[in-house]
């Protein structure tokens, strides 16, 4: 989320991509985690997930007008090779109290995974291209400030929001545990100023996550992945069923049932003319993650986002998935 925008309210017609929706069920590269990425990429892996937060404002946002809130997201992601994703996002949400709606616009993302093998921290690249309503409210990540510990410029709010998102991803498995950080930066391609923000999180996952990022391994000992002789029961226990059916459409390392728990952190950090940490002037947020897959393609994902600060909202976080 970017600095927030101050300007009224404007009342829409919501195109709405809301709950009806997530009857399509939807897991993404975020291995359970809603805003923190890892460097799991899966060659051939499509994904698409549909979320929906119902968040109650805080205070300060309840004074610029705004009420409880539905907001959506809807992700398309597709592995175009072992080291890199591309993803398509899309926006919705709608006031509960005030009746505002809006379809707010896209997001263009794709992750590079550096090094083809596992190293430490596994460093990962990650540029997005957001074209949003100054309004949107989606929280797929949280930067700058809400209240700018410095006089800003009276200037025209824009029509659009363009904003070039960064991120330096570094993740590392220990066991069945995954933990990641990433480091976000977003410049508005107009104004040219940068935005800061963080996340963190650590997830367990009992079935280990070897599927992830590791589909080389097959292919490198010349194994079809799609043959009797599928190398996922040995070296891809974690795997993503869909790439491992055998002849048969059988999954060897079927995962149905399987489930994963962790924690996640993220926040804002100030921006090019203040960085820094300042809990009454900025979003941070705390919460845990829960994910279950109902069959080895479909997924649910669960999440709280419990604000630290004066400045934080509280959310709940829902998500459906499916993989192709």
């Amino acid at each position: 989320m970017h600095p927030f925008h101050g300007a009224a309210r404007r009342r829409a017609v919501l195109v709405p991509v809301l709950i009806a929706l997530a009857a399509v069920p939807a897991a993404a590269g975020n291995d359970g985690f809603f805003t923190t990425y890892t460097h799991h990429v899966e060659k051939g892996e499509a994904e698409l997930m549909i979320m929906s937060d119902f968040t109650n404002p805080s205070k300060f946002k309840r004074e610029e007008g705004q009420g409880d809130y539905f907001s959506q997201m809807i992700e398309f992601e597709y592995g175009l090779t072992e080291q890199l994703a591309v993803e398509l996002m899309l926006e919705a949400f709608e006031d509960v109290e005030t009746g505002e709606a809006e379809f707010t616009g896209y997001r263009l993302e794709a992750r590079y995974r550096i090094f083809k093998q596992d190293v430490p921290l596994n460093p990962m690249v990650y540029v997005e291209y957001e074209d949003l309503h100054p309004e949107t409210r989606f929280k797929m990540e949280v930067s700058g400030w809400i209240d700018p510990p410095y006089h800003e410029d009276e200037e025209e709010e824009p029509v659009r929001e363009r904003i070039l998102e960064s991120r330096l991803i570094l993740s590392q498995e220990i066991g069945p545990v995954v933990v990641a950080f990433n480091a976000i930066f977003e410049t508005d391609v107009h104004g040219g100023g940068t935005a800061f923000g963080y996340s963190i999180g650590a997830m367990y996952h009992p079935g280990g996550w070897g599927g992830h990022g590791h589909s080389h391994i097959a292919v490198e000992a010349g194994e079809d992945k799609k043959s009797d002789g599928c190398a996922c029961a040995t070296e891809m226990k974690g795997c993503r069923c869909a790439h491992c059916a055998d002849d048969e459409g059988e999954c060897p390392c079927s995962h149905a049932g399987s489930w994963a728990i962790g924690i996640e952190m993220y926040g804002a950090l100030g921006d090019t003319r203040k960085f820094g940490w300042n809990g009454d002037r900025q979003e941070h947020y705390l919460g845990p993650v829960f994910m279950y897959h109902f069959t080895p393609q479909v997924g649910v994902h669960v999440a709280l986002g419990i604000g630290l600060t004066n400045a934080s909202d509280d959310l709940f976080r829902l998500a459906l998935a499916i993989e192709f």
